[in-house]
């Protein structure tokens, strides 16, 4: 399993809202160059819930011949077991390199929460990211369950932590486990402090991800107080994006289409995209920060 930033990648749609296969090779090349060590599909930045079993596999078949030697990570979470072990097995047999995995929502038994992480690891050889998100899924994995699914399941190699406070429950899984690769995600809202308590990278749709990644290395190479001033300097933005529901995905699509990388800022129906109020203070608060909104303009 790779470290540094691992984006969390959009669906992108038309005008209309079907799918836009068009806009996949300019987004893939984009975060190929914005320092992407793999691309995650199909996770809650890419609107998964939205989308029908034939498109999920479309999205996955198109980000896996748009990548390349770029690993894509498909995101498998499902409500029901044989559900989430179909799709692992597609996922698979399209190219996926890895997998993510969420437990199904407001399941609280530990019993069948490991019967069902079991199958779904079973189904395929491949490495897979448990994904530990109680925002939407209703359920807290404690640090004890992980180690437990670590312990039993080799193919588990990183966890995503979500539970705030997410330094807190880093430090608690890296002290337990510490061969299982920890990342964080809300939006990059706490990397550093991740960073700092065992995380080895992120996982996350942030619209400048070569920020996210220079904040990384930086910590990497020369510690936290070569790392805290870039990623202070960009918190604004961060905290910005990270707002919670299909609202956060408007707000970043408005950039990723004002920097030319998608076609539209589609979300899918019913939700809307960004008003006029966030749109013209996202570009007010981009240009205070002295980002570009150009579509090969990197901000670090």
């Amino acid at each position: 399993m790779l470290d540094n930033m691992i984006p969390i990648s959009l669906t992108p749609f038309d005008q209309d809202g079907a799918l836009d296969p068009a806009s996949i090779p300019t987004l893939t090349h984009f975060y190929r160059q914005n320092g992407a060590a793999a691309v995650i599909v199909l996770g809650i930045m890419g609107e998964a819930h939205a989308l029908s079993d034939q498109e999920r596999e479309l999205v996955i078949q198109y980000y896996v011949e748009a990548a390349g030697s770029l690993p894509v990570i498909a995101t498998v979470s499902a409500p029901a077991t044989e559900v989430a072990v179909e799709r692992a097995r597609r996922a698979q047999q399209l190219g996926a390199r890895a997998l993510m995995v969420a437990p199904p929502a407001g399941v609280q038994d530990p019993s069948l929460l490991k019967r069902h992480f079991e199958r779904v690891a079973k189904a395929t050889d491949l490495p897979w990211v448990l994904q530990d998100e109680p925002v939407t899924t209703g359920v807290r994995l404690t640090v004890d369950f992980i180690g437990m699914l670590a312990e039993t399941l080799p193919t588990l190699q990183a966890v995503k932590v979500e539970e705030v406070p997410t330094p807190s429950k880093t430090a608690a899984i890296h002290a337990a486990r510490p061969d299982l690769k920890i990342f964080g995600g809300l939006g990059g809202l706490y990397l550093l402090e991740e960073l700092v308590h065992g995380a080895s990278g992120s996982m996350t749709g942030f619209s400048y991800p070569d920020i996210l990644d220079t904040v990384i290395k930086r910590y990497q190479t020369d510690g936290v107080e070569a790392a805290r001033p870039l990623f202070y300097q960009y918190l604004p933005l961060i905290r910005y994006e990270a707002q919670l529901g299909v609202k956060g995905i408007a707000i970043r699509k408005a950039l990723f289409h004002r920097r030319g990388l998608i076609s539209a800022p589609t979300v899918r129906a019913p939700s809307a995209p960004a008003d006029p109020v966030i749109a013209d203070d996202l570009v007010d608060l981009v240009r205070a920060l002295g980002l570009r909104l150009g579509p090969t303009e990197g901000a670090v």
